[in-house]
């Protein structure tokens, strides 16, 4: 994908500090484990860290790339009060255009607001201009939609107990089957800059190699590498027999 003559990118910083702080989930693995496996082979600089946040040092400018997954509600309260410690630097990070892909629940940190069914309110991140709710009926099932900039629709799955209200955000796809930023809703995700985020799951990556392909693309010419289009064929036929077989069938 990079030509590596003219490799400099950084560092390349993964991590997962949502389903558990010492704990890598399979489906969260298998997200960071394609893009490093794209950049690592063909970046010589590349490298990847896997950690909470708050047992790093290093100030968080030092990397391109962030990835935060779902998990229970213990591990979010956990993650929430390390983002929060964090707070003026994630800030920077966005309006710095560095990348982030946050799926699942995770995407509940980055609003105004949590609200929990006992209507307790608690603090989020506050960097995007919606609330989170904790809903009684649980969303789950897979889900096709449709994001502006690629041809193929996007697959994935739900399994959450929030929703997001009063979105007032650039959303990120437009909801061909499933459900969005509620029971019902046409759009879901948030877009901004270099920012993604969705309640799906999948894993998304793994599921989407067009999607897996615009994000790298989009993150190796932020740094002024050249790019060369890849395709796996076997990650392709897979997308394609999920989308035949089991979700949305065309008319």
């Amino acid at each position: 994908l990079i030509n590596k003559k003219s490799a400099n990118l950084s560092r390349l910083f993964l991590f997962i500090d949502i389903i558990n702080p010492l704990i890598h989930t399979f489906v969260g693995i298998n997200n960071l484990l394609i893009v490093v496996v794209i950049l690592v082979k063909n970046v010589l600089s590349a490298s990847s860290t896997f950690s909470p946040l708050s047992s790093m040092n290093t100030t968080l400018s030092k990397y391109d790339f962030f990835y935060i997954g779902s998990g229970n509600r213990h591990a979010f309260e956990l993650v929430r009060e390390d983002l929060l410690k964090r707070k003026k630097e994630l800030i920077a990070a966005i309006n710095d255009k560095k990348f982030f892909l946050v799926t699942g629940n995770a995407i509940d940190l980055f609003g105004k607001s949590f609200i929990t069914l006992q209507d307790e309110e608690k603090e989020a991140l506050g960097l995007f201009n919606y609330e989170a709710f904790e809903n009684e009926t649980r969303i789950v099932g897979e889900q096709v939609y449709r994001m502006k900039k690629l041809d193929d629709e996007i697959i994935g799955f739900q399994n959450r107990s929030t929703v997001l209200k009063y979105v007032k955000e650039k959303h990120l796809f437009d909801v061909l089957q499933g459900n969005g930023y509620v029971v019902n809703s046409i759009v879901e995700g948030i877009k901004k800059k270099n920012f993604y985020g969705t309640y799906l799951i999948g894993p998304l990556l793994i599921r989407n190699p067009h999607f897996t392909e615009y994000l790298v693309e989009q993150l190796i010419k932020s740094k002024n590498l050249s790019y060369e289009y890849y395709k796996d064929e076997l990650e392709t036929k897979a997308y394609e027999e999920y989308k035949k077989n089991l979700l949305y069938e065309k008319k």
